[in-house]
């Protein structure tokens, strides 16, 4: 849809002011159209054109999470979902720091997936270890608790402020699961400090309805399993790290 006439519709609908014309491109998800609408030099809003039904998702997880700073706050969502409108979250991302793993693991537990809701009723690498990680699913209790996740909780969607305090989080690709699964995406998403000391304490701070009677480790197994299968595909560089992690991770359940 013309950048255009997107203004203009967010124009007569009051969302937007006369004056913020000026607009910034940013780059968005693998088919996401992402622009930021400035007020004088501050930049003020997100405008986001996807898929419908990803615009969707992507609007009912910040209304529903709207009470988290962190996150964005949701302005507008156009009726036939071609685009959303969110406040702009200044920082930076892609600078995530090594050294720091657990303190930025215990931040987002108590800061964000800690608020996470339940939902109604209504709405060719390590391949001799696949067996293995099949095991460990089928073992897995299937408690079905089902919240809404950001789905997309990796260091790539954190933003930075110069400092390298967490000031937000972009991006969401929403799922329904539980939320011991954002934590572990997370911890996984990068391959330094991947070990015990980091993820335990932040696990400790969930309560006991979001982590059950899982085993820590043989979660982490599953999550490092599929990130080693991005890793191969999208940073070969980190493999020789998350081979090392699989084998401490694996290590621990045997």
């Amino acid at each position: 849809m013309d950048i255009q006439l997107i203004l203009n519709e967010l124009y007569e609908a009051g969302v937007l002011e006369s004056h913020m014309q000026n607009l910034k491109p940013l780059t968005g998800g693998t088919s996401s159209e992402v622009v930021v609408v400035m007020d004088g030099t501050r930049p003020r809003y997100v405008i986001k054109q996807n898929d419908p039904a990803i615009v969707k998702a992507e609007a009912e997880f910040l209304y529903t999470y709207a009470q988290i700073e962190k996150l964005s706050r949701l302005v507008y969502v156009d009726p036939l979902h071609r685009y959303l409108v969110y406040t702009f979250k200044p920082g930076f991302t892609g600078q995530y720091c090594e050294g720091n793993k657990g303190e930025l693991l215990l931040s987002l537990v108590t800061e964000v997936i800690a608020h996470y809701k339940t939902l109604g009723e209504e709405r060719d690498y390590l391949y001799s270890d696949h067996r293995f990680v099949h095991t460990l699913v089928a073992r897995t209790a299937q408690r079905n608790l089902k919240y809404l996740l950001h789905g997309d909780f990796g260091v790539h969607n954190f933003v930075f402020a110069e400092n390298g305090t967490l000031t937000g989080i972009i991006d969401p690709d929403p799922v329904v699961g539980e939320p011991l699964y954002d934590l572990i995406y997370a911890f996984c998403s990068s391959p330094d400090e991947l070990i015990v000391e980091t993820i335990l304490p932040a696990f400790e701070k969930l309560g006991p309805e979001m982590t059950g009677e899982y085993v820590l480790n043989r979660e982490v197994l599953q999550g490092l399993y599929f990130r080693i299968a991005t890793c191969i595909r999208h940073h070969p560089e980190d493999l020789d790290q998350y081979t090392k992690a699989w084998n401490y991770w694996l290590n621990r359940v045997q």
